[in-house]
């Protein structure tokens, strides 16, 4: 089991994936894609770094068992951007609420996991506010991938 360390980036490969006869290079385009991808993540943060998965909780992922005040959300990093605003402010007809974000975003720790190199993956655990207070609206833009896990000029 690793630590959860603030601000710092993990960095791992995922060697061992498959479903049934699936060629490998059909399942790393799957597993790019957000949507696919945090169903997946989620349960292996929970394994790698000791947290409780909450199955189909709307605000938040993972929970600390020692600590269940902290409270996770995950949010993957794909190709395009980060986009770490509560799904119900995602998608067409949706609006994003600043204000409902920011009260949100005070409570959780977010996970950041980059799939953007599938099967290598990119963790890192930053607290809502500090976030927020770099990326108020809520996305980490894409130009922003690399400073971000790199930690250069940010958190």
């Amino acid at each position: 089991m690793q630590p959860i360390v603030f601000n710092q980036t993990f960095t791992s490969t995922i060697d061992n994936f498959a479903f049934g006869n699936l060629p490998q290079d059909i399942l790393k385009e799957l597993f790019k894609d957000g949507r696919v991808f945090a169903h997946f993540i989620e349960s292996l943060l929970a394994q790698d770094y000791g947290l409780t998965r909450i199955m189909g909780c709307k605000d938040y992922d993972l929970v600390d068992p020692k600590n269940p005040e902290a409270k996770y959300e995950q949010k993957t990093f794909t190709r395009r951007e980060c986009a770490f605003t509560p799904s119900n402010m995602k998608g067409q007809g949706r609006h994003f609420d600043k204000e409902v974000f920011d009260e949100k975003s005070k409570s959780l720790i977010y996970v950041i996991v980059s799939n953007v190199n599938f099967p290598e993956i990119k963790v890192r655990f930053v607290k809502g506010p500090e976030l927020v207070a770099l990326y108020p609206n809520g996305v980490i833009p894409k130009k922003d991938h690399d400073k971000f896990f790199s930690g250069v000029g940010s958190l």
